[in-house]
């Protein structure tokens, strides 16, 4: 009588190494064909590097900061988009010896944890808002987005939940948005959002047609402009030409503001350049100093 006992625990066993098995066999396919798409939400309205209007670009009214000479000091602020997927990207950013501003993606795994740690090390942390692009849902920001269609409600829920995302936010910046940073009548309900609960607003200025900026400052909100994108192309020298860009413009302007974003040519740029802007006579500030 024992016999049949003793069949039925040895398949038991048989189909509980079997499950085992094939959870095993799928986490580990899963895990590997998932490894190409740490950069999943990377994407951003790839523009030509837009000249911004000459006087509206500046940063306005802010007094520039003398060194021991009385020379003006030139500052530039550096954004860092799209993070949140990445850890690793993350924690090389926070190791470099220079106040890089965290623009953190809302609902990814690593997003409240990157924003934290930048938090607790002093450094800016942005909301980086998903707005439409022009090609939408074709061209798709990889996270819900603000869309033109949206009416103060929808858009103030939005807002609201993703701000509780991301502990310790500053500001606010647009991801992707060459749709909807054209519509005014979004763009204010945006702005009487950001007042009401005090973050200031950098418009990443992914079209010439941007309304962000000057909205900003019509509705009373704390604004900057983006004058150079780092990486439209992720080639290490390209970057650093860029950042000789964003330094050119910075001793002419007293000041200037980069986004880029966590592709490893990108740090790999930064951790070169920064020891070079510093040695330059430029100051490496959170861009929370250049709005106004």
């Amino acid at each position: 009588m024992t016999k049949p006992e003793g069949n039925s625990k040895l398949w038991a066993l048989v189909i509980t190494v079997i499950i085992t098995l094939s959870i095993s066999i799928g986490i580990v396919w899963y895990n590997q064909s998932n490894k190409g798409s740490e950069f999943k939400y990377e994407i951003y309205d790839k523009v030509e590097d837009i000249e911004p209007p000459p006087v509206d670009n500046k940063i306005e009214n802010i007094t520039p900061s003398k060194d021991d000479s009385g020379a003006n000091i030139k500052r530039v602020a550096i954004i860092i988009d799209d993070l949140g997927w990445n850890k690793e990207s993350a924690d090389a950013l926070l190791n470099i010896e220079a106040p890089i501003s965290f623009a953190i993606l809302p609902h990814l795994p690593f997003s409240k944890i990157i924003a934290d740690e930048a938090g607790l090390k002093h450094r800016d942390v942005l909301l980086h808002l998903p707005m439409e692009p022009y090609g939408y849902p074709h061209k798709d920001p990889g996270i819900k987005p603000l869309t033109d269609d949206m009416n103060k409600n929808d858009m103030e829920s939005l807002i609201k939940d993703y701000i509780s995302e991301i502990p310790h936010i500053v500001g606010i910046n647009n991801h992707m948005g060459s749709k909807f940073t054209e519509n005014e009548r979004g763009m204010k309900y945006v702005m009487e959002i950001l007042k009401d609960k005090n973050l200031f607003f950098v418009d990443s200025f992914t079209t010439p047609k941007s309304l962000a900026y000057q909205t900003a400052k019509a509705s009373g909100v704390k604004t900057a402009r983006r004058q150079v994108f780092l990486d439209n192309e992720e080639d290490e020298e390209y970057i650093k030409g860029q950042i000789e860009k964003l330094i050119a413009l910075a001793r002419k302007d007293n000041s200037a503001i980069g986004i880029g974003h966590p592709h490893p040519q990108t740090i790999n740029a930064l951790q070169k350049m920064v020891p070079l802007m510093k040695e330059k006579g430029i100051e490496i500030v959170p861009v929370s100093e250049l709005v106004n």
